[in-house]
């Protein structure tokens, strides 16, 4: 009777391009520090069949992740750990539940900085054409106050202000220590009295094919 459910909600979804199951999110962000190891968080998967279905995560690409690094995968079925590039795993969704299964990636640092993406695809096994791909970015900075690595930056630090060396404007992105997203613009200076106090901040800075992480208390 459980297959025929699924085949069912099989048909449907190929009847209206719909999915057997969704995600509330296809990318999460984690800002850490070196000190906050292991770094883990999750991506929600939810179901939209009547039945408990089967599914299957694989590590299809790691962008720029460093050796130093563990990364593990807890997807509420079993942990799994040192998962690397191929390694996949099949995992229970519930169907009928007030809450969502959690895909929860962790990373061991060992006192290594970062900035690497994670991607993973997230399909039924039966019909792999049933996917989504979805991602773990990691900006992990040294446990010190970054602004004292700028030396060789295109970046610069004047009187509380972080500028752009020359006239061009570059995108940047301010993380609190959670990785919530508290300010974006496209500028040549972050004046950093604008900024949240009291706080680690992570600051990221994109300038055509140059990228800086810098790391300050406000």
């Amino acid at each position: 009777m459980k297959n025929l459910i699924i085949a069912f909600c099989l048909l449907l979804s190929f009847g209206s391009q719909a999915q057997v199951f969704h995600v509330s999110d296809s990318s999460a962000l984690l800002v850490k520090t070196t000190s906050q190891s292991p770094a883990h968080w999750y991506i929600q998967v939810y179901s939209d069949c009547p039945v408990d279905t089967t599914l299957r995560w694989k590590a299809t690409h790691f962008d720029n992740i460093p050796p130093e690094w563990e990364i593990s995968m807890d997807d509420q079925t079993i942990s799994h750990f040192n998962v690397a590039v191929g390694d996949s795993a099949d995992f229970n969704l519930l169907a009928n539940q007030p809450f969502a299964t959690k895909l929860i990636i962790g990373a061991m640092l060992n006192g290594t900085p970062g900035h690497g993406i994670c991607y993973f695809d997230v399909y039924l096994p039966e019909d792999p054409s049933q996917f989504q791909t979805i991602s773990y970015e990691f900006i992990v900075t040294p446990s010190t106050n970054g602004i004292a690595d700028l030396e060789d930056s295109f970046l610069e630090w004047k009187a509380g202000i972080l500028k752009v060396k020359g006239e061009k404007d570059a995108s940047f992105e301010v993380f609190d220590h959670s990785g919530r997203l508290v300010k974006k613009e496209l500028s040549n200076q972050l004046i950093i009295s604008d900024l949240p106090k009291d706080q680690s901040l992570i600051i990221k800075v994109k300038l055509d094919q140059k990228h800086a992480i810098v790391k300050i208390y406000n």
